[in-house]
């Protein structure tokens, strides 16, 4: 890891006309790492909106405020890996952009109650788009093949802006939020519609394993937070104690289940060296992903805070839901790569179903036993699937 690059990569064809890379893939630098702090701070102020009591209503308000800080993340981390060669000039022109993530981070928890954080948040994540552009625009002057990206870049961002901007200035309470969520569809499927004139741009299969390997630890991070944070508030020492031990298992379950098989798929992730289908099933893909693990830190604290008492049933969905969304993302997304019959995502598909096969049993059950048995089935899952990871070391 460096500060800078400071040669960028000379990018070569290979017998299919495709640029890659012909030196050792880059790594994230540390004004990267700088950046994923201001995502942090979004991050934690949307999973707060949870609060103590957690309903339907906060769950999806904060769902639908993960989405575009993710995407914005999304949009800064392939910029970089695209062509970010982490120059002053780049290092100014992002930190501008992430004034307007700040923004989002401070207006995230008002959002929907006050016009005036619908106001800071629209032109917040609209500021962050704009330092993307910028980048692109910046860089494209030397490259061509990253012109298309700038043009397409720039006119989508404009169409979403005026989704946005619609929303705010001319529509008021669902209809406001329904254009503002046809406008993020739009955005996330604009990759989609252009991406023929994306295919000359080469990407850094290594460098974006491990900026998505970043993020999942940032919203890791909220579950590791909340359940301490829950520890501090629980009344009984006991029941936090055996509440408490359950919450880590299932954090460090998590964290063994994504990072132990995201580097033991060997060849696989030089695909995403063309971009491709596989690089848009590998970035969204983390989409759910990375919402199911952000919605099971919300409520953790609360779990482990409650001690020996039952859960709520949104409570209860929340985390048993998300941990099962992050399986089965994980899952899919794994089997877009090595197919899905693969023992793997097979293994996941199936612990995520009796995990939500928990659901009804949650009312009636102690919080630290449900979590016991959520660690549980989890620990099972990372044990089956140890065979199948070997295999594959094996063969690289």
């Amino acid at each position: 890891m460096t500060d800078r690059d400071p040669e960028p990569a000379l990018r070569l064809p290979d017998d299919n006309g495709h640029e890659v890379s012909s030196l050792v893939p880059r790594r994230a630098t540390w004004f990267e790492l700088f950046g994923d702090l201001v995502f942090v701070a979004a991050i934690g102020q949307i999973t707060h909106r949870v609060g103590t009591h957690p309903t339907p209503g906060s769950i999806a308000a904060a769902a639908g405020l993960f989405v575009p800080v993710w995407w914005a993340w999304v949009l800064y981390a392939v910029q970089a890996n695209r062509a970010d060669r982490d120059t002053v000039a780049h290092r100014l022109i992002a930190m501008a952009g992430l004034t307007g993530v700040v923004a989002m981070a401070v207006f995230a928890g008002a959002v929907g109650r006050t016009a005036g954080a619908d106001a800071g948040f629209v032109f917040g994540y609209l500021c962050a788009r704009a330092g993307v552009a910028a980048l692109y625009a910046w860089d494209a002057r030397g490259e061509q093949a990253l012109r298309p990206v700038f043009r397409n870049f720039t006119r989508g961002s404009l169409i979403g802006a005026a989704g946005w901007l619609g929303g705010l200035f001319l529509l008021h309470g669902a209809a406001r939020y329904g254009v503002w969520a046809a406008a993020m569809v739009f955005e996330l499927l604009l990759p989609l519609i252009v991406g023929r004139s994306l295919t000359r741009v080469a990407h850094e299969a290594d460098h974006l394993r491990e900026r998505f390997g970043a993020f999942t630890i940032i919203v890791l991070g909220e579950s590791v937070t909340g359940f301490t944070g829950g520890l501090t508030q629980a009344r009984s020492l006991l029941s936090a104690g055996l509440t408490g031990i359950a919450a880590f298992g299932v954090i460090a379950c998590l964290w063994w289940t994504y990072f132990n098989a995201s580097g033991t798929r060997p060849g696989a992730h030089a695909a995403l060296d063309h971009g491709g289908k596989l690089l848009h099933a590998y970035t969204f893909g983390h989409l759910p992903l990375q919402l199911g693990l952000a919605l099971t830190g919300a409520s953790i604290g609360i779990a482990v805070s409650n001690g020996g008492r039952h859960l709520n049933d949104t409570a209860a969905a929340c985390i048993l839901g998300g941990v099962a969304i992050f399986l089965a993302a994980s899952a899919l997304t794994r089997g877009a790569f090595l197919g899905f019959t693969e023992a793997v995502v097979l293994h996941r598909l199936i612990t995520a179903l009796l995990i939500l096969a928990l659901l009804p049993a949650t009312p009636y059950l102690p919080v630290a036993l449900v979590l016991t048995a959520l660690a549980a089935l989890l620990a099972t899952s990372v044990i089956l699937e140890s065979p199948a990871h070997r295999r594959w070391q094996r063969a690289a």
